[in-house]
């Protein structure tokens, strides 16, 4: 017997009703994404000139996401570096981003793209050329002395904007709450160019120490987040004091002090010993730090990087204070700076730039050639234009029994490819293994570094070409 189907509609008289009731299923944690700034203003630059600003992407949900590509979708005078901001963010980590942007001496507009495997995409707006806020926070260091356990201290700090736009004050802490606290107007705090409102700091120490904090403060200014120093202590042990004067200068040519004068005793008792050293230096940095006792004078930081040098004071009772940390950041200096320095010292290795010619390999060692045998000075090898000295080369350092560094860089070079060569002079000879890195700086910034091994006598080994005014690297 055939079995037909039920029609639609069809009514079964005594058969029991079953209705379908639809279920939503929980919400369960979500991810969730935040990029800052956006958006990323650059302020007005000279034509030609560079700037970058550094975008962070924070994962403020309860799950992790993957960012799978960052993408240039307009503006052509803005450039992405982004190999360190791919991949996956877990909850409550961040990655970031650099945009660069070239001024052609108007205002710039793009936008940048953020993908996401999970969230979808983000736009980030791009602006150069434009007036921007400027967050100044006086004093930018507060030094509280020593306060009783139990007892407090207030400082006032002032907040004022130096740009020329309004300046949005958007969060103001502190990096310990236990013994520091703030008071301020309420957030967010708004101040057109030239206006400012203060922050007190109450310092009240809960324990026998000494405290190296900062009062953070954020805003739409284009540099980021705003700090300054906050020092105190309380109890008998010294308190060291310590800084670098200045706290930036060009590598190579500049020098800095590192100072530890204010550094005291809350019981008034003498500081007998100051002493430093340098805890922390650029990789392949052969700088050492200078003799001397409260103030070492005259450090040469010889690569580009944050130099950090450690202070321990002592008084006369032999009680020692804890570590004081100053920073120096070394820049490069001109346009084109090029760094190299290798692993095994008895192996010399020389550096090359060869400036753009149409055989860069046979104008090793000639006029075309920067390297020890002929560009030790500003006006030894007349590139460019000719008598004008900003478009020459300098060889700044050469070593020969060590590891490093070498230097050689342009203030404003020709247009056209150099090229960049290493060559493992006989004159000293080291059988294996030889790593050498070359790092290669144009307008200020970090463009390309690599590290290779160079083990054969007498080898020229090119590394890379540099591609001016483009500003870019390949490499070889």
């Amino acid at each position: 017997m055939a079995i037909l189907p039920l029609l639609a509609g069809l009514s079964l008289v005594g058969c029991q009703d079953y209705s379908l009731e639809k279920i939503e299923p929980e919400a369960g944690p979500i991810a969730e994404i935040e990029v800052t700034p956006n958006p990323v203003l650059f302020g007005e630059l000279p034509e030609g000139d560079r700037a970058a600003q550094t975008v962070t992407i924070n994962s403020l949900g309860e799950v992790a996401f993957k960012v799978t590509d960052i993408q240039l979708v307009t503006g052509e005078s803005f450039s992405l570096t982004t190999d360190d901001a791919l991949g996956a963010i877990a909850p409550g980590d961040s990655k970031t981003f650099v945009v660069t942007w070239t001024s052609d001496g108007g205002t710039s507009e793009g936008q940048a793209k953020v993908i996401t495997d999970s969230i979808g995409e983000v736009l980030v707006d791009l602006i150069g050329g434009t007036s921007v806020p400027d967050l100044v926070i006086d004093p930018d260091s507060v030094n509280f002395g020593s306060v009783t356990e139990g007892s407090s201290k207030e400082e006032t700090v002032t907040l004022r904007n130096e740009g020329e736009a309004p300046l949005v004050i958007t969060s103001i802490g502190v990096t310990n709450d236990t013994v520091f606290s703030t008071a301020y107007d309420a957030l967010p705090i708004t101040l057109d160019p030239g206006q400012e409102s203060t922050v007190t700091v109450v310092f009240a120490p809960d324990s026998s120490d000494a405290w190296n904090e900062e009062l953070q403060v954020g805003s739409n200014d284009p540099d980021g987040l705003e700090t300054a120093d906050l020092k105190g202590s309380s109890g008998n042990q010294p308190v060291a004091v310590c800084y670098a004067d200045p706290d930036e200068v060009e590598a190579i040519h500049g020098e800095t002090d590192w100072v530890g004068t204010d550094s005291y005793d809350p019981g008034g008792r003498a500081i007998v010993s100051y002493e430093w050293t340098l805890v922390s230096q650029p990789s392949g940095s052969s700088a050492t730090m200078p003799g001397g006792t409260m103030i070492r004078r005259n450090f040469v930081p010889d690569l580009v990087g944050t130099y950090e040098a450690q202070l321990i004071v002592e008084n006369e009772d032999g009680q020692r204070s804890d570590p004081c940390i100053a920073l120096l950041e070394a820049i490069p200096g001109g346009d084109l700076w090029v760094e190299m320095f290798w692993t095994r010292s008895g192996d010399d290795m020389d550096l090359h730039l060869v400036r753009p010619v149409s055989d860069p390999e046979g104008a090793l060692t000639s006029n075309d050639d920067c390297y020890y045998g002929n560009c030790t000075g500003l006006s030894a090898r007349d590139w460019g234009v000719r008598g004008d000295t900003t478009d020459n080369p300098i060889l700044d350092l050469d070593d020969i029994p060590g590891v490093g560094p070498e230097n050689i860089n342009i203030g404003s070079p020709e247009n056209g490819t150099f090229t960049v060569f290493v060559h493992d002079y006989p004159g000293s000879v080291y059988n294996g293994r030889n790593d050498v890195t070359v790092n290669i700086y144009i307008g200020g910034l970090l463009e390309w570094t690599d590290t290779r091994n160079v083990d054969d006598e007498d080898y020229y080994a090119p590394f890379a070409e540099i591609v001016m005014p483009a500003g870019t690297v390949n490499p070889l």
